[in-house]
């Protein structure tokens, strides 16, 4: 959840008059870029607020927003710190950088300031929430499910938390539980894409595959754009052994993404699988552009290679 960009409401009392006046000016500028998703125009405002307040904490911490939103996970940890120095136990900043940190793969120093979090608000679920994404990217599921069922004891109704439950559920291959909170979610939220996509993926993993192909359907409805949807549907209908139809679900999923590693394997492997070799040649080769060295199509390249030549 986006956490929202602050106001300096003491400025007035805090600096002289005038300066505060004219920071507060460009903080509210770069607040109405930031709402407009501007970020670079909204970056540079507030650089001309930190310029002449510097010992103000708002700004930096709406840079920080900003720059978090741009995708610069690293300069934003560097402006949530400093919001920290400025004010010790901005809560806020300990939860965006948090978000930040997790972003840059530094799951530990994450789950210390959800911690730090959960100390100053610990009836927030959604600390709760975001501690236990970071533990099941460091694949300790069974502190991220304690942190998922803490979140969820705090909001019965918060659908991501029961979302990504269910999937620690289905990692653990219990898909009766899996599926129970998922469809809960859907109960929840069924605008939310990730409840129809993991519901179809629970549905694959049972063999269920005419349910797993009605939930991405309605996933796609949600998301027409989203490349990995339609990864999964051809999965499901390779499953099926539907292998044409497979094959144009994964030709949509490279149109969306051109560099989409997992459809062009999955769809050199089934021209493999159907003796379409030059066609599996081509997207195998793809594929090792994309992750070099990768075992399958690596292996499926070498297993073509050995292929009797013709006779001319």
């Amino acid at each position: 959840m986006k956490r929202p960009i602050l106001l300096l409401a003491a400025i007035l009392i805090l600096s002289a008059v005038a300066v505060a006046q004219t920071a507060l000016q460009y903080l509210e500028k770069g607040n109405a870029f930031y709402r407009n998703k501007q970020y670079p125009q909204a970056i540079a405002e507030f650089d001309q607020a930190i310029r002449l307040l510097p010992s103000a904490p708002e700004p930096w911490f709406n840079r920080g927003q900003a720059y978090y939103y741009t995708g610069n996970y690293s300069k934003a940890i560097s402006d949530y710190s400093q919001s920290l120095i400025l004010r010790p136990g901005y809560i806020d900043a300990y939860f965006q950088r948090g978000l930040s940190y997790n972003k840059n793969k530094q799951h530990d120093l994450a789950i210390a300031d959800y911690t730090r979090g959960i100390a100053l608000a610990p009836t927030d679920a959604q600390f709760y929430y975001n501690r236990g994404i970071a533990y099941a990217d460091k694949d300790q599921q069974d502190l991220a499910l304690a942190d998922y069922n803490k979140a969820i004891e705090l909001n019965p109704n918060y659908a991501k938390a029961f979302v990504n439950r269910s999937s620690v559920y289905y990692k653990q291959k219990k898909y009766d539980v899996a599926l129970s909170d998922i469809n809960k979610a859907i109960q929840l939220d069924p605008s939310f894409v990730e409840c129809w996509n993991n519901r179809a993926l629970i549905y694959n993993a049972t063999f269920q595959y005419d349910l797993a192909l009605a939930d991405l359907d309605k996933a796609v409805t949600l998301d027409p754009k989203r490349a990995k949807l339609y990864l999964d549907r051809g999965i499901t209908y390779n499953k099926k052994k539907q292998n044409d139809l497979a094959i144009a679900e994964l030709t949509k999923a490279i149109g969306l993404d051109p560099n989409y590693f997992g459809a062009f394997l999955m769809r050199g492997a089934i021209y493999y699988d159907t003796k379409r070799y030059e066609l599996a040649r081509a997207d195998m080769t793809k594929a090792l552009q994309i992750i070099p060295g990768q075992k399958l199509a690596t292996d499926i390249l070498a297993k073509i290679d050995a292929l009797p030549k013709p006779t001319q």
